[in-house]
């Protein structure tokens, strides 16, 4: 049945919003705004805190960077001076004192005796510049018996020997010979200069034939030229030891 209402829109009852969609658009008003709040919370309360949380993170592992760049700059510096530590202890622990060692070899040379008929002088002396070390120190248990030591380096001069006559070349040159060694009966008359040593040359002296003339007039006449090698006993080093006495030292 259908119904007409003839009444003025004035006069007609008010009719109200449909709950349904009064519902709908209220839920729908308050997810828009909750929407909006929560991009503005996020975008600029929340966001400027991570921002700013990453800028002091970022910071923070800038300044550990440099801080470990400068520690590794530190140890890298502690290390090579420990190096040139080391070996300045070596070198000082291993080093041979030439000047003593020569101060030790013209004593030997010039110490001749007084009413002695020869004459000594040098003609050349050679003073190894470099030593060879013995890095660690050599176990008797596995070293070989037939594997000689070499020595670190060569000690060599060569000098003329004045004599009356060639016969007497042999003993003077031995005596020689004994003077700069020692005793070679007696191990432990061994010479200073000699302690260092541990090996030397065949005494072998060679007359000089030339000129003979003109070494007729020379007092004693006859002069021979003579050679040796002396082998330096290489330093050994103990590491282990070494480093204990740094360790205390620390």
């Amino acid at each position: 049945m259908i119904q007409i209402n003839l009444l003025p829109p004035e006069y007609r009852p008010r009719t109200g919003t449909p709950m349904a969609r009064f519902v709908a658009i209220v839920v729908g008003i308050v997810m828009v705004l909750s929407a909006g709040g929560a991009y503005a919370y996020t975008h600029f309360i929340e966001l400027s805190k991570v921002r700013e949380l990453k800028r002091s993170r970022s910071e923070e592992v800038t300044s550990t960077e440099m801080q470990r760049d400068r520690s590794q700059r530190l140890q890298q510096e502690i290390d090579s001076y420990e190096q040139r530590r080391h070996a300045i202890l070596t070198i000082n622990r291993s080093r041979t004192l030439w000047s003593r060692k020569l101060d030790q070899f013209f004593e030997v040379v010039t110490s001749r005796d007084a009413d002695d008929s020869s004459a000594l002088w040098l003609e050349e002396i050679e003073v190894p510049v470099k030593i060879v070390t013995m890095r660690r120190r050599p176990k008797k248990k596995k070293r070989k018996k037939d594997a000689p030591v070499e020595p670190a380096a060569q000690f060599k001069f060569e000098g003329y020997m004045a004599m009356a006559n060639d016969a007497e070349a042999p003993a003077l040159l031995s005596a020689f010979h004994k003077a700069l060694t020692g005793d070679p009966e007696n191990t432990d008359s061994t010479t200073d200069f000699f302690a260092e040593f541990m090996s030397i040359s065949n005494p072998n002296i060679e007359m000089l034939r030339q000129r003979r003339r003109a070494l007729e007039t020379l007092v004693p006449p006859r002069v021979g030229v003579f050679t040796y090698e002396l082998g330096l006993r290489p330093p050994v080093i103990d590491k282990k030891a070494l480093a204990r006495k740094n360790q205390a030292r620390k």
